[in-house]
């Protein structure tokens, strides 16, 4: 049971508070240093040195207190040690997800892996993740106001990117809110009891989101915390289209701005619940070749360069099927004037797929899909010139790129 290990961990937490401060407060000098020899183990050193074999562990980061190697240096610390005022830890259970590994879980909640062991009462990973329900411990930030326990954000993001920051608070608060620039941030609850309450927001940039260092500012009610992330630059190409006769004409501005207008009113309208699990999936099948990537600027029948690609396009034979990439509901399925057969994905949180150019459209408003359903044909309808795939992942109103989220877990923090 979690409560089992929550008294674990803080027996635990005990000792290596304990450990930390007898390696400061020795009466000798400093902590000691032993060289491994044949025969030697942590119990018989501890025994040894007075100490107690989590000190040691604590104290040199063991993942696995039962494996030292011969020349390996441990740091003793001092058996005869008085606490001083140690820094708080804060333990806070998280739910096993699939894919989950000790590694990744320790980037994301910025911990040692060995600390979550130890937290938990056991040594290796294989038996930690087993377990439905783990402990995680937290060092608590004193520098942060209360209610606000720990706020960690993606420090770079290359444009286009989306990076996420998390906010864990010491209670649950209603009135949690976020700006990172201009763009108002959407906060999604994670499950995490008894010690506190953790936030996550998506961060999206565009293509052409201008380089440099942006603020971070989430708040609860009067506390108010602010973090920098820094966008660089992407390595994007300009590319020049020609429109086939006849196609021309749908550049005009009084045909793409009543469209724009409607599908950003569908952009706007988000749901508040993340509907997908894990990375996204591609929606065509391998093989056939990416023919226009995200981000590359473009230029319409040797127009000016003031706009970049929103999407990924794949060139793909008319009547090739397209899946959905993750779960979702449809919000849009019909033909436009501009894009042709169109399918725009809710996935909650104000992410959505949005699929243009479509010969056939296989579902409709309301449908739940999950990944790798079919919801239409390629095709060439629309302001298109050839047949192709045309998918586009947009955050809010953002554009952000989708290939991102086929090699990515959101929520992560790298």
């Amino acid at each position: 049971m979690w409560w089992q290990r929550l008294c674990l961990a803080l027996l635990i937490g005990s000792l290596w508070l304990h450990g930390l401060s007898s390696a400061v407060m020795a009466d000798e000098p400093g902590p000691r240093v032993h060289v491994v020899a044949a025969g030697d183990t942590l119990s018989a050193l501890a025994q040894r040195y007075g100490v107690s074999v989590e000190a040691i562990a604590v104290a040199n980061r063991l993942t696995d207190p039962n494996r030292i190697v011969i020349g390996q240096r441990l740091i003793i610390p001092s058996g005869r040690a008085t606490v001083t005022t140690p820094a708080m830890t804060t333990t806070v259970v998280y739910a096993v997800q699939p894919g989950d590994t000790l590694p990744a879980l320790a980037r994301r909640w910025q911990v040692a892996p060995a600390d979550i062991l130890r937290a938990n009462g056991v040594t290796r990973a294989a038996a930690l993740l087993t377990e439905p329900e783990i402990l995680i411990p937290l060092p608590a930030r004193s520098d942060l106001p209360p209610p606000f326990v720990r706020v960690e954000a993606t420090a770079t993001i290359v444009q286009g990117q989306t990076g996420v920051i998390f906010v864990t608070l010491s209670r649950a608060q209603a009135d949690l809110r976020g700006r990172f620039g201009d763009v108002a941030l959407l906060f999604a609850k994670e499950r995490v009891t008894p010690a506190g309450y953790r936030f996550w927001a998506l961060l999206p940039t565009t293509a052409l989101t201008r380089p440099g260092e942006y603020t971070v500012t989430v708040a609860s009610g009067e506390a108010q915390v602010v973090r920098t992330v820094t966008v660089l630059p992407g390595a994007y190409e300009t590319q020049h289209i020609v429109l086939p006769p006849g196609k021309g004409d749908l550049l005009a501005p009084e045909r793409i701005r009543p469209e724009l207008e409607r599908l950003l009113g569908i952009w706007k309208t988000v749901s508040p619940i993340p509907q997908w699990q894990g990375r996204f999936r591609f929606p065509i099948a391998e093989g056939f070749h990416q023919t226009s990537p995200y981000g590359t600027r473009r230029s319409y029948n040797g127009g000016p360069v003031n706009s970049f690609h929103a999407g990924t396009d794949w060139g793909a034979p008319e009547g090739t099927p397209v899946w959905a990439p993750a779960h979702g509901t449809v919000v849009l399925a019909e033909m436009l004037d501009v894009r042709g057969g169109a399918v725009i994905i809710d996935h909650g949180l104000g992410v959505t797929s949005n699929f243009w150019h479509l010969s056939r459209i296989d579902v409709q408003p309301g449908d739940r899909v999950a990944p790798g359903d079919v919801i239409g044909l390629v095709g060439t309808t629309g302001l298109s010139t050839a047949a192709h795939l045309h998918w586009e992942l947009r955050v809010g109103i953002l554009a952000v790129d989708p290939l991102q989220w086929t090699q990515s877990h959101f929520p992560y923090l790298p």
